[in-house]
């Protein structure tokens, strides 16, 4: 008998059960779509570029 556990959530019979989709966290958002994310690499700079000439309060998602 296995322990079925998706994202540290039991889940019992995974055949039954589902678990939703998207589950937010703020903190892998920062991390992936972030200020500090974007400027470490070139395509990122570019969209905080881009996002400046545009005139966003916000640059990033943190």
């Amino acid at each position: 008998m296995g322990l079925d556990t998706i994202g540290g959530v039991y889940l019992g019979n995974a055949s039954k059960f589902m678990h939703p989709t998207y589950r937010p966290s703020k903190i892998s958002r920062a991390r992936k779509c972030g200020f500090r994310a974007r400027s470490k690499t070139p395509g990122g700079r570019k969209v905080l570029a881009n996002r400046r000439k545009i005139g966003r309060k916000r640059l990033g998602a943190s």
